[in-house]
């Protein structure tokens, strides 16, 4: 794999297993940013208000350096942490798995919370469609009317490049990464003005 690449998911994958009474519901969906793993955790006790824990991991950006996991009053490291552990398994990124458990009347154990948390994490990425992700960038850029066509052929011409233009007449470019100073490059080469 590429260094601006990464894998990911697109949408969200559930699942559901039952261990000696206890239901556990597995949520995996994909997230760019921490707030989005509070913002789920929020979400999913309120929805799950009922339920008797509601654990969870994240992992954020390509180099997955960002990891949290919340084992919301499951004994230490029992809960989150096999989730999580899932996660850095599969080598995804950019992705938040939330377990539901209803208790079902017999304790599990330590181990038990072990392998049931990370089975119910690992059923959903078993389900997900894992997908090889380009780090993008934004160049927004502009030219004279009668040279656009310049910018458009240059697009064509790269099929890595997305873009939309605004209200203002601005380029707004999508490019992978490692690519980034390289097209800046070019565009200036075409007397495309490009503001940083």
């Amino acid at each position: 794999m590429q260094a601006n690449q990464y894998l990911g998911i697109k949408k969200l994958v559930t699942s559901q297993i039952s261990v000696h009474g206890s239901k556990f519901y597995g949520f995996l969906f994909p997230a760019q940013a921490p707030e989005d793993f509070s913002d789920a955790l929020k979400f999913y006790k309120s929805t799950y208000a009922d339920s008797t824990h509601v654990c969870s991991a994240c992992v954020l950006r390509p180099d997955r350096s960002y990891q949290r996991f919340n084992d919301d009053g499951e004994p230490g490291n029992s809960a989150g942490r096999p989730i999580l552990n899932e996660i850095l398994s599969a080598r995804i990124t950019n992705v938040v798995c939330v377990v539901i458990r209803y208790y079902g009347g017999k304790k599990l154990g330590i181990s038990g919370l072990i392998r049931a948390y990370g089975l119910a994490a690992k059923s959903c990425i078993n389900s997900s469609d894992i997908i090889s992700i380009t780090e993008k960038n934004t160049i927004i850029c502009s030219t004279e009317i009668e040279n656009q066509y310049q910018l458009y052929n240059f697009m064509n011409n790269h099929k890595d490049i997305s873009y939309v233009l605004n209200n203002d007449g601005l380029f707004i470019l999508s490019v992978p990464k490692s690519k980034h100073q390289q097209i800046i490059d070019n565009l200036l080469k075409m007397d495309i003005l490009v503001y940083e």
